[in-house]
């Protein structure tokens, strides 16, 4: 293994030990209000710097997730600056996954005719790494305007057809738009491992994407059926193409299953466990399952790109945690509530 890959490697166990723990998290589930949460993570290692010009009696949560988001997305930028490995082109991945999530956002507000929504919550520091014009399709007026923003750019073929649609017919089907673009990202960054990774390194590279996929996958089968109803014939063509051992058959297992302690025992058939009680919800299931996984990989991998990509999938969890916390706290839930919705 070379010096840059020890470098990156060791870099990231360093970012992971900066994490919040435990016993930090049970801290902030007591906590009664924004501020509080703001004072509490002042004081810690991982958002103590971009934390520290912020006044915790004044900032208000969309300030708050958006300069942790920032700080996180700062991570990701210091490595692709001194990463000289093949995991330094991972960063346009990142890039991408953010650029796709402000398109769902937005072109939901224009469908909405609420751009202020979408405005308000726009990353700024986005903008200095997309080509996409992203207020200006906030602010579009109709949703064939937000596409036009769009030319130019891989997503527009991608989502063309919905949206026309959605124009033609009033209702947007964000399910749709939301699978064809992550179809489009997750094609291309699996073609990247094929060519530039070879043996035990794009074996492990890819074992790791899939299982995400996987886990997206479980999550929407269980949307579609209980919500929408569908079979599994129909749910089988409304997922990520993409697939490591979520079979046909076993998706034709989760389809016909609403409990949750039964989809877990099914997962776990198919060599997907977790160590903690059965959460409330499929999406803390599959988080949790993922968040072991991730961990491991970070602590045991001497790959780069796969250490690095474990990171970022970790501290993107840390952050949707924060936002959980919060909402609980806005919504006065109690703390053993709030923490039994963390993945964690």
């Amino acid at each position: 293994m070379s010096f840059s890959s020890n470098s990156v490697i060791a870099k990231a166990r360093a970012v992971l030990g900066r994490s919040l723990t435990a016993e930090d998290y049970m801290q902030l589930a007591a906590k009664e209000n924004v501020p509080d949460v703001c004072a509490y993570l002042k004081q810690t290692a991982r958002y103590g710097k971009a934390l520290a010009a912020v006044n915790p009696q004044t900032v208000h949560r969309g300030q708050l997730e958006a300069v942790m988001r920032r700080s996180v997305f700062d991570i990701f930028e210091s490595f692709h600056r001194f990463d000289y490995t093949e995991s330094k082109n991972y960063f346009k991945y990142i890039v991408m996954q953010l650029e796709i999530e402000q398109i769902l956002a937005a072109i939901q507000c224009v469908a909405r005719g609420n751009a202020d929504t979408y405005i308000a919550a726009m990353p700024m520091f986005l903008t200095e790494h997309t080509s996409i014009d992203l207020p200006a399709l906030g602010m579009a007026e109709s949703l064939i305007e937000a596409l036009h923003i769009l030319e130019g750019t891989p997503y527009f073929a991608v989502i063309r057809e919905p949206i026309v649609s959605a124009a033609e017919t009033g209702r947007l089907d964000i399910c749709d738009c939301e699978r064809r673009l992550y179809t489009m990202y997750y094609m291309r960054l699996l073609k990247a491992i094929e060519k530039n990774y070879r043996g035990e390194a794009k074996k492990e590279f890819k074992r790791t994407v899939l299982r995400s996929i996987d886990m997206e996958n479980v999550v929407s089968v269980h949307r579609y059926t209980m919500f929408f109803g569908e079979d599994a014939d129909k749910v089988k063509g409304s997922l990520i193409p993409f697939k490591y051992r979520l079979s046909n058959e076993a998706i034709e297992r989760l389809s016909a299953e609403k409990d949750i302690a039964r989809i877990s025992a099914e997962l776990e058939n198919i060599g997907y466990r977790h160590g903690s009680e059965v959460p409330q919800t499929v999406e803390l299931l599959t988080e949790r399952i993922s968040l072991d996984y991730l961990r491991k990989t970070l602590r045991l991998s001497q790959n780069a790109s796969v250490v690095y990509l474990a990171l970022t999938e970790l501290l993107e969890i840390e952050l949707k945690n924060i936002k959980t916390l919060i909402e609980g706290i806005r919504y006065g839930l109690d703390g053993a509530m709030i923490l039994n919705m963390l993945v964690i």
